[in-house]
This record gives C-alpha cells, structure tokens and sequence, in this order.
C-alpha cells in the first residue's frame, strides 16, 4: 500500500505540472508562479486538465485517509486502491481525449472510483 500510496502522489504532482506545460505558449511561465499571474489564456486542453485536477483534490484526501486507516489496522484494501487510482488515470485520460463533452461518459469513469473508496472505508471499517 505505500508504494502506491507514493505513486498516487507521483501522480497528484504530474498532474499539477500538466495544466501548466499544455498553455506555456500562451501563457508565460512567471505568470503561473505568482497568485497575480494572468492565466486567462489557458489552452482548451489546459482548462480541462484544471478540471480533472480539481476533480482529483475532492477524492485524494479520502483515498489518502482510508489507506492510512488500512496500513494501521493491517487491513488489505490494496485491490480497491489500485483500481481506484486506474479510475484517476482513466479520468485524466478522459480529460485529454475530450471525451466528457458526450454525456454521460463522465460518470462512468468517476463513479466507480467512488464506489472503490466507499469499499476501502466499509472494508477497513469492518476490521475496526
């Protein structure tokens, strides 16, 4: 579980650095390291990788919660973890490809990373 647990952050930082690197044409570097900075003329495919990315910070803590619960209590919630991270990849995959402009495509891939993590926490909370 820690090792995935340090892949997942691997993740979380390449993910930061790819809203940055797809508009560095169009937006200069100084502007990104600053809170003042204009960004405003962010590529399609940066304004998307923001959205991914913000989708990612509203489950990353839970994921990070659950796994320390798992690795205190010896629980093994590995298999749910990882297929949750599959999801988080297909999601920024998704995001790349554009292919949430279809309706309904989002939820396919979002929802059943929630659903690992609610089994991570039922899993980890029955060993409790």
């Amino acid at each position: 579980m820690v090792e995935l647990i340090v892949c997942v952050a691997l993740f979380y930082i390449f993910h930061l650095f790819l809203t940055m690197s797809f508009s560095l044409h169009k937006v200069p570097f100084l502007d990104w390291t600053y809170t003042g900075g204009d960004i405003s003329n962010m590529t399609d495919l940066s304004q998307r990788m923001a959205s991914a990315g913000d989708n990612l910070r509203q489950t990353l803590p839970l994921f990070l919660v659950l796994s320390c619960m798992s690795i205190i209590l010896e629980v093994d919630t590995l298999l749910y973890a990882q297929i949750w991270f599959g999801f988080r990849i297909a999601y920024l995959l998704g995001a790349i490809l554009d292919i949430y402009r279809f309706k309904l495509i989002r939820p396919l891939i979002w929802i059943p990373s929630i659903v690992m993590l609610i089994s991570c926490l039922l899993y980890t909370s029955d060993a409790a």
